[in-house]
């Protein structure tokens, strides 16, 4: 990997401690290839298979080091000009603090110099709180939606889901305010059903 202002990538401290028992287990070779062997990657050539077009990232972060987040910001800012894509990439905790800024330093000056920035193409998060289920969806670059989800018994005894939005916006809800439109809405639902 070759990315950021430096030319490197912040390795996660296991990949740093496996790297130096591979070092000294190389002995007079160098490399014993704990991490895999750096001469089977292919060779850059620039203008042929360099620069990407598209970094698709999978996952970064999410069960693993933390250093993932801070290597994206790295990789797009080795090549700007490249489409990137986060697929998975938790970024609802990344953005929202759960990691703290006084233990993960280089995150928090990641998130605001770089991910608050993202737009989100396809969002898809279940709720199922407060005696409601449902979902926060959106497919850009349609609105957001609070999806209602309920139970209902068909003419044969059958049960299916029904689901109904019950609120649209161009700003993201809050995971709160989503729980609370959807037991407003179930509530005014179960009211004119009785």
């Amino acid at each position: 990997l070759m990315g950021g202002s430096e030319g490197t990538y912040d390795a996660p401290w296991g990949a740093n401690l496996v790297s130096g028992v591979s070092k000294l287990m190389g002995g007079s070779e160098g490399d014993a290839g704990l991490l895999g062997d750096e001469n089977a990657l292919d060779t850059l050539v620039e203008g042929e298979n360099s620069p990407a077009t598209l970094a698709l990232i999978i996952q970064p972060g999410n069960g693993g080091p933390v250093e993932d987040w801070v290597n994206v910001e790295q990789i797009y800012d080795a090549n700007p000009d490249t489409t990137l894509v986060i697929v998975n990439g938790a970024l609802d905790k990344v953005r929202g603090g759960y990691y703290p800024g006084v233990f993960f330093p280089k995150l928090a000056q990641t998130v605001d110099r770089f991910y608050k920035k993202f737009e989100s193409v396809f969002y898809l998060k279940p709720i199922s709180d407060k005696g409601v289920y449902g979902w926060i969806y959106r497919q850009y670059p349609e609105d957001w939606q609070v999806v209602l989800q309920t139970r209902k018994s068909d003419a044969k005894g059958g049960m299916f889901i029904e689901d109904t939005v019950v609120y649209t916006s161009q700003a993201r809800p809050e995971y709160n305010d989503a729980v609370a439109k959807l037991v407003r809405a179930n509530a005014e639902m179960a009211k004119a059903a009785s």
